[in-house]
């Protein structure tokens, strides 16, 4: 099957992520709908109704999306965006700092926290908990640190 540049980026992004708001990928990749639709059509990627793409042979990971819900208010600083290393979603390297953007589930989150600074090698930490109650812990990290909250994505705490 014939795919475009564009079309092969998306896949790409889609094979690393599993699954993304079609907003998203727009987004970074500058690129129209058609585009994903010409996929969708080919059967290679999947559009569900509440507005996730996902490649055809992955399942939907929320965690990814909300940490793109993230990537999305960076941008304009025209960031890198690779794939994490565990615990991280996505790093992101800008002109001068690296995030790590990291999604838990609430009950994954003391673990995750306990030797943050031994696993991640990013200047700054943006950590999201699937909650929606949010109850301040202590996290083992000299790094600055966002912690966020989602559904709905909010800021509710910073450290450092």
């Amino acid at each position: 099957m014939q795919v475009n540049e564009v079309q092969n980026k998306i896949v790409k992004l889609l094979w690393d992520f599993n699954s993304l708001r079609e907003e998203h990928i727009k987004k970074i990749l500058g690129c129209k709908g058609d585009s994903i639709g010409s996929l969708v059509a080919k059967n290679i990627i999947v559009r569900e109704n509440n507005g996730i793409v996902r490649h055809k042979l992955k399942e939907i990971n929320n965690r990814n999306v909300a940490a793109f819900d993230v990537v999305m208010d960076y941008l304009d600083r025209d960031p890198e965006i690779i794939k994490g290393k565990y615990p991280a979603n996505v790093t992101m390297k800008t002109k001068h700092t690296i995030y790590d953007i990291i999604a838990v589930k609430d009950e994954e989150f003391e673990k995750i926290c306990k030797d943050i600074d031994t696993v991640s090698t990013a200047d700054k930490l943006i950590i999201i908990i699937e909650t929606k109650e949010y109850k301040k812990r202590k996290i083992n990290t000299t790094k600055p640190c966002y912690i966020c909250t989602f559904p709905p994505l909010e800021i509710v705490d910073s450290i450092n």
